[in-house]
């Protein structure tokens, strides 16, 4: 029997190896085999009586078992091709391998009454100082470890019985009220229920507060007593908790978890739970699109129009939403996206009858708030901001700050012009106040001293602001009032601050694009966003769609209890068609004007991109080389053009546009792509 074993060689076919007769081998096993001089891990992607290469073949050392299904090695392949990598590459970088579940919470695995084990009939001070900690509330295993002989003890515990695992990955909670759905809610689950099993796509369109999240856990519920699983997809990490809080209150279990942050045991856990049947819903962020979960009956994407869906780190170059349409053709499973700002692509689709569209037109939670536009001026909160939030103070209400961009000062300026840069990425720096030191946000150099490259200048003009200026703005002006910042740099105690906020413990939240969508806290009454002018400097054509979204999905936090809401948005461009229509909510209108420059320009949906960077030396005569000859095949390109480097390493980009088909005429044009070539298919960012 012969295996062919994907390898994570980049561009390399599946390689031949010889099963020995002592080994059983099937096809989504994990094995390891030699390589050359090394020994690898890879995946089985076919069993053959003949090989197809010629030489010797070697024997598969060893079998870990099976990694995924025959399903999900299709599914993985197609997305692989989608991204002109090598199949071995994309299973290395989609499922995660075999790995110990280490517990990093612990709790009382007995009842107060039940007798303990003769181990511990007994326990060691060290034991005793442990078991103390944690009936007083102390869980985490690394504050545990603290204690005199903590480690150990755990240890101990753990393996006698008297301590277990906490499997629960989020501390959140909130009251489990049962909601009755309005007519149009009711309309919109009984049609995902009637898709689950025939592969159905659906736009699920409503304004903030019109109870989508209800509708998917209805739906996945609807799902349930038909024996399908469920996937609840959300953008970011900062909304799970909530969304898997709430899916426990109506699915009656809290729903396994799988994103990028959980630690590698974690998620091997969930996946292997899922091939194994044992899940019947999970909640995650973009790479749970491939949890092999059999029976498949409803995936959801909230907040669609995310650009976090997009993977554009590294290769294979997926969109979770592409991801679940092709699951949905080939496991029948029914598809939500759903939204309060869709992209432009998803609605033109839904508007020519492609997906089917569910309109929820009303707002169920709360009255629409009052929105009133600001000048920007030179203060991060304004005067008029700073008013309305001494009110909602005043009045016990809640306050959310959105500003789109980490740091405390987002530039610096010497006296001869020149721009603070990363002198690996030359990118501008951003200052944090927090570490007294300078930043880049593409590579994590840290600089702490600085002089300017053009004169030797240390001193700067510091100007821009984000969530450390603000969150320092506000204890500022309101020192009685509890603040937190929710950003990257705090994502390590979001459970914690969104729990706080939840409790009302928190009186002003300052945030970044994780707290602009999804989040529903009753007791925020006023949402401040302080720059709205922001994105539309960014040199893509997305900027307008950008911005509509983030004004959009922040307003829509404010007034979502029984306190009336109130938006104030800072903004000197209140006229430009995207604030505008945002700061009306009216999808349609920014809709229509989008379309129009966008037809005019012949961007998507009018066509389809996909982007091509070189890298390394000499990028840029490379991409115009590449641009004749594609252009020379009929292709249309556009570039090249300089990219800032990365790391340090020189970059050059091409955009080739068509149309649906470009993809697949692309990977007839370029074959064998060079080490020094990425393609991206459809990409979210062209900077």
């Amino acid at each position: 029997m012969i295996a062919r074993v994907a390898l994570p060689v980049p561009r390399a076919a599946p390689f031949d190896y010889e099963v020995p007769p002592d080994l059983a081998v099937a096809i989504g096993d994990r094995v390891r085999v030699p390589f050359g001089t090394r020994h690898m891990w890879g995946i089985v992607v076919e069993l053959a009586h003949e090989p197809a290469f010629s030489g010797r073949l070697l024997p598969i050392e060893a079998t870990s078992g099976p990694a995924l299904p025959g399903s999900a090695l299709e599914l993985i392949a197609a997305v692989a091709r989608q991204s002109f990598v090598g199949h071995g590459l994309a299973l290395a970088r989609l499922v995660p391998p075999p790995s110990r579940s280490r517990a990093r919470e612990v709790e009382l695995a007995l009842s107060p009454d039940a007798a303990p084990p003769p181990m511990a009939a007994l326990p060691s001070p060290s034991q005793a100082r442990v078991l103390a900690a944690v009936a007083a509330g102390t869980t985490e295993v690394r504050e545990l470890r603290k204690l005199p002989g903590g480690s150990r003890a755990v240890g101990s515990l753990l393996r006698a019985g008297i301590l277990r695992p906490r499997r629960l990955p989020f501390s959140y909670r909130e009251e489990g009220n049962a909601i009755t759905l309005h007519p149009r809610q009711g309309e919109a689950v009984e049609a995902i229920r009637a898709g689950i099993g025939h592969g159905r796509v659906y736009l699920l369109f409503g304004p903030p507060g019109s109870g989508k999240t209800e509708v998917y856990l209805r739906s996945a519920a609807e799902g349930r007593t038909k024996g399908t699983t469920s996937l609840l997809l959300a953008p970011e990490v900062s909304l799970l908790p909530q969304l898997w809080a709430r899916a426990a209150r109506v699915l009656g279990s809290p729903p396994e978890t799988y994103f990028g942050e959980l630690p590698p045991g974690e998620r091997w856990r969930t996946w292997d739970g899922a091939q194994r049947g044992e899940v019947r819903c999970a909640v995650g962020t973009r790479s749970a699109a491939f949890l092999p979960l059999p029976n498949l009956g409803l995936i959801v994407l909230d907040e669609e129009g995310e650009p976090s869906y997009k993977q554009e780190e590294m290769a294979p170059y997926y969109h979770a939403r592409t991801v679940a349409e092709l699951r949905a053709e080939r496991e029948g499973a029914a598809v939500v996206l759903g939204a309060a700002a869709p992209s432009v692509e998803t609605y033109f689709r839904a508007e020519r009858g492609e997906i089917g569209l569910l309109p929820l037109p009303d707002r169920v939670v709360g009255a629409p708030p009052a929105v009133r536009v600001a000048p920007r001026g030179d203060d991060v909160i304004g005067p008029i901001l700073a008013e309305a939030m001494g009110r909602h103070l005043a009045r016990g209400g809640q306050v959310l700050l959105f500003i789109n961009r980490r740091g405390f000062y987002t530039g610096a300026a010497c006296r001869c012009r020149a721009i603070l840069r990363c002198p690996q990425c030359q990118i501008p720096l951003v200052f944090h106040l927090s570490e007294r030191a300078f930043r880049c946000h593409a590579c994590g150099r840290v600089v702490r001293d600085p002089s300017c490259p053009n004169c030797g200048e240390t001193r700067f003009h510091l100007f821009g602001a984000g969530t450390e200026r603000a969150e320092h703005e506000a204890k500022r002006l309101f020192p009685q009032a509890t603040v937190a910042r929710l950003d990257a740099d705090t994502a390590r105690d979001r459970d914690r601050i969104l729990s706080s906020v939840a409790r009302g413990e928190v009186q002003i939240l300052v945030g970044a694009q994780m707290v602009g969508k999804g989040l529903d806290f009753p007791g925020i009454s006023l949402v401040g966003i302080l720059n709205a002018d922001q994105l539309l400097s960014v040199p893509d054509f997305r900027a307008g769609e950008r911005t509509y979204q983030l004004i959009a999905g922040a307003a829509g936090r404010a007034g979502r209890g029984e306190r009336p809401g109130e938006v104030i948005v800072q903004s000197d461009q209140p006229d430009y068609y995207a604030i505008r229509s945002a700061l009306a909510g009216d999808y349609t209108a920014f809709y229509m004007e989008e379309m129009k420059y966008r037809e005019s320009l012949r961007y998507p949906p009018f066509s389809r991109l996909v982007r091509l960077i070189a890298t390394g030396r000499e990028a840029e005569a490379k991409a115009g080389s590449l641009a004749e000859d594609l252009s020379g095949h009929g292709f249309e390109v556009l570039g090249p053009a300089r990219l800032f480097p990365r790391r340090g390493v020189p970059r050059a980009q091409l955009l080739v546009r068509g149309r649906r088909d470009v993809v697949d005429l692309l990977a007839h044009a370029l074959p064998h792509l060079p080490p020094w070539l990425r393609v991206d298919p459809d990409p979210m960012w062209l900077g």
